[in-house]
């Protein structure tokens, strides 16, 4: 009974201790806003296509995001929610996560909806959220995120 007691108790140390590594590697990472790009205007809706670039500077260990929740904005105007599943990120590698967005145009100011729609001006491009990680038994483990991009729509 001591012997599998001691280890579960191991087994238990093993998991934890991957658990933290596994972290360390989503905390070493460096996010950006790669891109943000329009990829249609309609009369009701325009649809985006944004890139978040993930590097992972580890050398041997794969890097592995559960999910992200997130929001982009524009001109500090809230766009769209954003939202990311399940992917992996090869050690000392970049990994171009890609999100289509569906904004309604009654959701954007008019000024906003000018300057996308034209491709004129410069926007400012601000993405915030929640990366998550999966943890022992299933729970998610959070990493805030701030990304910011100033540039033309694309």
């Amino acid at each position: 009974m001591k012997k599998i007691l001691i280890l579960l108790a191991c087994l238990g140390l093993f998991t934890g201790c991957a658990t933290v590594k596994q972290a360390q590697n989503l905390k070493d990472c460096t996010y950006a806003l790669k891109s943000v790009e329009l990829s249609d205007v309609g009369l009701t809706e325009l649809k985006f296509t944004i890139t978040i670039a993930i590097t992972n500077p580890n050398k041997t260990e794969v890097a592995k995001l559960k999910r992200f929740v997130g929001t982009l904005d524009a001109n500090d105007d809230k766009i769209a929610d954003v939202t990311l599943s399940d992917i992996e990120i090869q050690p000392l590698s970049t990994y171009n996560a890609k999100a289509k967005l569906t904004v309604p145009t009654v959701t954007l100011g008019s000024k906003l909806l000018g300057l996308l729609a034209m491709g004129s001006g410069t926007v400012d491009y601000h993405l915030k959220g929640t990366m998550y990680f999966e943890g022992p038994m299933g729970v998610e483990i959070p990493l805030p995120v701030d990304m910011g991009r100033i540039g033309s729509y694309n």
